[in-house]
């Protein structure tokens, strides 16, 4: 099958949403947000699916998202944060998408965040910067082994990354011709 998606990824903050809706109006792609269609499936925010049912299910549930979302043509579609976390997603996303891991330091995550509310379900508590610096360095080695191509966010503006991503695209098209 040839891929004609991009799948972002990467951690909270890092610009999925707003760096996926630029480089889908770029390259007329349809753009989709896991968290959206879960929470259109659940009939609640992200928050209180974690809150009401607990990680385990909403992970179940942005299985069956990705499993859907895994089988459209020409998407970019925004990956939540803990997509990769099940090797079944990732290998259904690649399946049909060329995976982009969008990088960010735990400062400018921080930095973007602002003040702590209920809307970060694993963010929620106290020491919110031992959180992140733990989420990150567990996942990072998981986001790098998942994707195709990288790109730093962190000291970039949205449409820079979205340039980046559609000049990385290009390139990693002309060396990775489908079979």
């Amino acid at each position: 099958m040839h891929r004609t998606s991009v799948a972002l990824v990467g951690f909270m903050c890092a610009g999925k949403s707003t760096v996926g809706r630029l480089l889908a109006a770029r390259l007329h792609k349809t753009f989709v947000e896991t968290d959206t269609l879960v929470e259109q499936k659940a009939g609640m925010p992200v928050a209180q699916v974690f809150s009401s049912f607990g990680e385990q299910r909403f992970r179940e549930m942005e299985a069956d998202v990705v499993a859907d979302v895994a089988t459209m043509q020409d998407a970019v579609i925004a990956c939540g944060g803990g997509v990769v976390l099940r090797r079944s997603n990732v290998e259904r996303l690649r399946a049909s998408a060329v995976v982009v891991y969008l990088d960010v330091s735990p400062e400018v995550v921080l930095q973007r965040l602002g003040p702590p509310s209920d809307v970060r379900p694993l963010l929620s508590g106290e020491d919110r910067e031992e959180r992140v610096l733990q989420l990150i360095q567990q996942r990072r080695p998981v986001y790098l082994s998942s994707a195709e191509l990288s790109v730093d966010t962190s000291r970039m503006s949205p449409g820079a990354v979205a340039g980046s991503i559609e000049t990385l695209l290009r390139d990693y098209e002309r060396t990775h011709r489908e079979e």
